[in-house]
């Protein structure tokens, strides 16, 4: 046998220690930090996950290894390879039917394959977060006031040049979650939740106004969403509607233009009807534009739609301004303008327009109007607002009853139909002590001026100095008559006329079949007028014959005005005078609506002799 030399083999004796603890596993993708150590992100999920692992302190060729899950073995065990050393990295795999909702325990079980000793490594904890935050519902986000109507560029502006929101507190809250806005289409900024905002249970964060300004026109849905560490994604948020108005919006559109007619001060006159005002074509007028006029500051009106077809107009709208709305600030300065919206959004103002208001009255407006009476002695006439013909020749007078809103000094005006007399009273100191109605006379010359008629009408005003106002009272109808307006005029009506003989006498030959009394037209004759003729006979000493009266009546018609009218006499009337004297006249009624009172013409009187030469009296013959 060949003598070989060899390395011999030293056996070493080892002093007893304390077994080598095994190192836990670990899982690479898993967040190791302190605030989600062992978590793993959902994008790992749902496919087999590699555990990392080193060959442990003693282990040699030939040993098993095999997963651990929350105690219990899983998977099939594994061999260590030849050659491998301590430090050597393994691997095992956490298989997705493992991965369940929930906190979990990582190890691995080592065995010996020759002694069938068993041993278990340390515990790597392991979080699978499947649930996504904010159930139920994400509360919307919570703005300033400055974005109610759409925020300005001067609100922004105010804001800082930049919107800080609030996000409520949601369930499921967590450090590192991350919340992402949205703002209608554009991404917006993102912020992320820490110990602070755990502590004030919301996240408070803001929009730049670069971001605001990179936003399109129109309002615009603003929402969120909560991811959180895991990766879970919330469902979005409760959205809010925001309107941004970062452009500079007009402030210059053409100032409003009032009626010229009111000129610089509107008085109580010229606001009673409402006041007209224009808007004049202002730059981009665009058909159903809402144009809304303002009376004074913060004072709107209803908004008016611009009608197609008026946004070319030199005049594209016309509105009346009713008293009621100028009523709101009746003395003092005012500042009319508008402004003008289109699709709920606004696009312009007007320069301002200044106007003085005065619309105060001196006083309030008396109930009632003047009382006017005549005056005559002679013929007194006691019906109150009527005027006869006596009257009409003298001074009448007015009742002016007594109101607590007179001042002294203050200027009462009579206004007599057309006519009118300026100061006609002015109240004094003994006027305001006594409280006592006011008689003032009436010259005759503003009648006679304004001549006679049915419903004349008569007021008075009151005006006040410093007051560009005049308070008038209601308006009292008078009656006024004259005797130029009568039948007949001043001069009155002549009798009516008989055919005499050349003698002047009634007789057989002037009247053989009985006489008739011509009503000769006369002055004011009118249709519809009714005459009515009295006929009486005397004998020849003067005494009334009643058998030789007669009564008759006539109304007027559109030819008796032209030829007069006649009336006849019968013969036996006549022959029953016989010799003596006959008496006619007529009295004119007035027509129906007519101005007039009644008259009587003059009387006409003359000889009657209806004998034959051969009789001595007068026979009748039925």
């Amino acid at each position: 046998m060949k003598n070989t030399k060899r390395t011999p083999t030293i056996i070493r004796n080892r002093p007893h220690r304390a077994q080598v603890p095994i190192a836990a596993p670990d899982i690479a993708v898993a967040f190791h930090d302190e605030d989600s150590f062992g978590l793993i992100p959902v994008a790992e999920l749902d496919a087999p996950i590699t555990v990392g692992l080193r060959v442990w302190e003693g282990a040699e060729p030939g040993y098993f290894y095999q997963l651990m899950w929350d105690g219990k073995e899983r998977g099939l065990e594994k061999i260590i390879p030849e050659f491998a050393e301590p430090g050597d990295p393994l691997t095992l795999e956490l298989t997705t039917d493992l991965q369940t909702e929930g906190s979990h325990s990582l190890g691995f079980k080592t065995r010996s394959s020759t002694t069938g000793v068993e041993d278990y490594s340390a515990i790597f904890p392991v979080i699978i977060d499947r649930t996504a935050p904010g159930k139920p519902d994400l509360a919307a986000i919570q703005f300033p006031v400055e974005v109610q109507n759409g925020l300005t560029a001067a609100e922004l502006e105010r804001l800082g040049n930049k919107l800080q929101v609030e996000v409520a507190g949601y369930n499921g809250m967590a450090k590192h979650d991350l919340i992402q806005t949205y703002w209608g289409d554009a991404v917006g900024p993102t912020a992320s939740v820490d110990e602070s905002d755990m502590g004030l249970n919301k996240v408070v964060f803001d929009f730049p106004k670069d971001f605001l300004e990179s936003i399109t026109e129109g309002p615009k849905s603003v929402k969120y969403t909560v991811t959180d560490r895991a990766g879970n994604v919330s469902d979005d948020s409760i959205a809010v509607e925001i309107l941004l108005l970062l452009e500079e919006i007009p402030a210059d559109y053409p100032a409003p233009i009032l009626d010229p007619a009111v000129g610089d001060l509107i008085d109580y006159s010229e606001a009673r009807p409402g006041v007209q005002v224009d808007i004049p074509h202002y730059p981009g007028a665009t058909a159903f534009d809402q144009i809304t006029l303002y009376w004074g500051a913060g004072k709107p009106m209803l908004p008016v739609q611009l009608q197609p077809g008026n946004e070319t107009e030199d005049i594209v709208l016309s509105v009346r301004v009713p008293y009621e709305t100028i009523a709101i600030a009746p003395i003092g300065q005012v500042r009319v303008s508008y402004t003008v919206t289109r699709q709920n959004q606004l696009n312009g103002t007007s320069l301002p327009t200044t106007v003085d208001v005065f619309i105060t009255l001196p006083m309030p407006e008396p109930e009632l109007g003047p009382t006017v009476q005549g005056t005559s002695v002679a013929n007194p006439n006691i019906d109150d607002n009527f005027i006869d013909e006596d009257d009409y020749e003298l001074n009448a007078r007015a009742i002016v009853a007594w109101n607590d809103g007179f001042q002294v000094n203050d200027d009462i005006n009579l206004f007599w139909g057309d006519q009118q007399r300026l100061q006609w009273r002015q109240i004094n100191e003994a006027d305001v002590a006594a409280k006592r109605d006011l008689i003032v006379p009436i010259a005759n010359s503003i009648m006679k001026n304004q001549g006679a008629g049915t419903e004349i009408p008569v007021r008075y005003s009151v005006v006040r100095q410093g007051n560009p106002n005049v308070t008038l009272s209601p308006a009292q109808k008078v009656t006024v008559r004259s005797k130029e307006a009568l039948p007949g005029g001043p001069d009155g009506i002549d009798g009516p006329v008989f055919p005499l003989t050349p003698a002047g006498y009634i007789s057989q030959v002037s009247a053989p079949n009985g006489t008739d009394g011509l009503i000769k037209p006369y002055l004011n004759i009118a249709e519809n007028q009714k005459l009515f003729f009295t006929f009486k006979g005397f004998d020849k000493d003067n005494n009334p014959i009643d058998a030789a009266s007669l009564t008759a009546s006539r109304e007027l018609d559109d030819q008796d005005i032209i030829n007069g009218y006649r009336f006849h006499v019968p013969f036996n009337i006549l022959r029953t005078i016989c010799v003596g004297f006959c008496e006619a006249y007529i009295r004119v009624e007035p027509a129906p609506g007519s101005n007039q009172s009644a008259v009587t013409s003059k009387v006409t009187r003359v000889p009657v002799d209806m004998r034959r030469t051969n009789e001595t009296f007068c026979s009748i013959v039925p």
